[in-house]
Formats: structure tokens, C-alpha cells, sequence
């Protein structure tokens, strides 16, 4: 059977807080997106799209070995 978690009940000050923060939150995520995508555009006129490709799908591989190293640990 599935049960629906309680609800979190919120004064209107506390999620007053918590939607600014959100806000905030989502402006820097937009602001950090925005930012690496004309990053990835300059470099690509850099170094070319095949050496962005293979540098990303580099990127992601030593991240993810480094999660698993963590996770052994």
C-alpha cells in the first residue's frame, strides 16, 4: 500500500525564507549555466568541437572513477 509522507508545515515567515533562497539559488544556477555555455562556445572556437567533445567526455570519465574511488574508501 502507498502512503503519502506527512506534509511539511511551514510558518508564512519560514517559507517566506525558503522561497527567497530558492530564488537565489535558481538565479545563480541560470547565471553558472549561462556562463559555461559561452565558455564551451569560446573554447570551441579554441580548440574546435572534437577536442571539446573528447575534453568533456574526459571530464566526466575522471569524475565518475573519482566518485567510485570514493565510494571504495
Amino acid at each position: 500500500m502507498n502512503h503519502l509522507p506527512p506534509m511539511l508545515r511551514l510558518t508564512p515567515q519560514a517559507a517566506g525564507e525558503l522561497q527567497q533562497q530558492c530564488a537565489k539559488v535558481t538565479t545563480d544556477l541560470w547565471e553558472l549555466t549561462r556562463l559555461r555555455k559561452e565558455f564551451d562556445r569560446q573554447l570551441a572556437v579554441l580548440i574546435g568541437n572534437d577536442a571539446l567533445r573528447k575534453l568533456h567526455k574526459d571530464t566526466k570519465s575522471a569524475l565518475l572513477l573519482a566518485d567510485l574511488i570514493k565510494e571504495a574508501a
